[in-house]
């Protein structure tokens, strides 16, 4: 019995350890410099964009939401410093994750 007691403990210390979504971060994006058609919760048009390790490779990814403070201008391909929050409790129609501009890093013309 203090076997079986032992091991319910140690399960409900690891279960207590898992861990949490980080409520915020900061990462670098990449914009592309047109959007693309796309279709969320209705048709709409989507960045196209890299984050992270991805920044200035060949793959790009569809990107749904708006971030707050970018104000976006096609035919510039933008580099930009953002912070991801998380938001608590969102609608069923929209995101998870609140994007907001911390810094402009580049805009190119193409």
């Amino acid at each position: 019995m203090k076997k079986y007691s032992l091991m319910v403990c140690l399960l409900g210390a690891l279960a207590a350890c898992e861990e949490e979504e980080e409520v915020a971060r900061e990462t670098t994006m990449r914009i592309n410099h047109y959007t693309q058609n796309c279709q969320g919760v209705a048709a709409q048009q989507c960045f196209l964009v890299q984050e992270g390790d991805q920044v200035g490779s060949p793959d790009w990814r569809l990107f749904y939401d708006t971030i707050e403070g970018f104000d976006y201008e096609e035919g510039f391909v933008y580099t930009l410093q953002v912070r991801i929050e998380k938001v608590e409790n969102p609608p069923a129609d929209a995101s998870g994750r609140r994007y907001r501009l911390l810094k402009v890093i580049s805009k190119e013309k193409v």
